[in-house]
Order: structure tokens, then sequence, then C-alpha cells
């Protein structure tokens, strides 16, 4: 049997890719499967992560739902009090009022008072003068006598 070139290129080729597809098949497959096992730890790390991702949104989630609650409940708690402020304001505004009407009242019935009892002590001091008068007028000295006994006896009757 009678080789040409070819066939000896080819079985040297051959020959030559077995051994080293031997040697570096191993060290090919070894990287392939480190490789292989490098991307399947992303994977299992990136879907870890996605799931730790995924608690951390229902987490925000519930506390945006837990802060919304709690908002209204606050809102609800100053509408509450702001209405309490303003029926007290309005309570006090009216017992405000209540009590300086009554003061209004005292001051108008003090004045009044005043005025009466002044215009009395005008008209006690007219009285007075006009009795004056008339007596100065009509009473002469006999009949003044007769007033002065009289009243004399009369203080005497009493005591």
């Amino acid at each position: 049997m009678s080789f040409d070139e070819n066939a000896w290129v080819a079985i040297g080729f051959v020959l030559f890719f077995a051994l080293v597809w031997r040697r570096a098949g191993s060290a090919i497959g070894g990287m392939l499967d480190a490789r292989s096992k490098a991307i399947s730890d992303e994977l299992a790390q990136a879907k870890a992560l996605r799931e730790e991702a995924a608690a951390q949104l229902e987490t925000f989630k519930a506390q945006q739902a837990q802060a919304a609650k709690d908002a209204k409940t606050m809102l609800a708690n100053a509408e509450a009090a702001a209405e309490r402020i303003r029926e007290d304001a309005a309570a006090k505004a009216e017992d405000n009022i209540k009590r300086r009407e009554a003061q209004a009242a005292a001051k108008i019935e003090a004045a009044e008072a005043a005025v009466v009892s002044e215009l009395r002590a005008k008209a006690a001091t007219i009285a007075t003068m006009a009795a004056r008068e008339i007596i100065t007028e009509k009473l002469d000295a006999d009949a003044s006598m007769a007033l002065v006994e009289a009243s004399i006896d009369q203080m005497s009757q009493q005591s």
C-alpha cells in the first residue's frame, strides 16, 4: 500500500489533532466546565438578588400603604382637632360676648342709678331751696316762734 503525500499529511494531521485533542480537550473541557459553573453561579446569584429585590419591593409597598394609611389617620385627627379648636373658639367668643354684654348692662344700670341718684339729690336740693324761700317769704317772727315751740314740744314727747 502506498500512500501519497496527501494521505501522509492527512494521517499526520489526524494524529496531531487526536493528540492535541486528548491533551487540550481535557483542558478546554475544564475551562468550559468552569465557565459553565461560573455562569450557573451568576444565574443563581441573579435569581437570589431578584427574589431579594422582589421581597424588598413588597416591603416598600407595604410601608407605602401603611404610610398612606397613617397620613389619612393624621389628616383625620388634624381635621378633628381643628374642628374642636373652632368649636372652642366659637364657645369662648360667645362667652366673651355674653360677659361683655353683661358688663355693658351693668355699666348702663350703674349709670342709670347714678343719674337717678343725681336727679333725686338735685330735686331734694331744689325742694329744700324752694321750701326755704317759701318759708322765708311766708313765715314771720310769730309763726316762726310757734313752729319752734311745736318742734320742742314734739321732741319732748318723743323722749
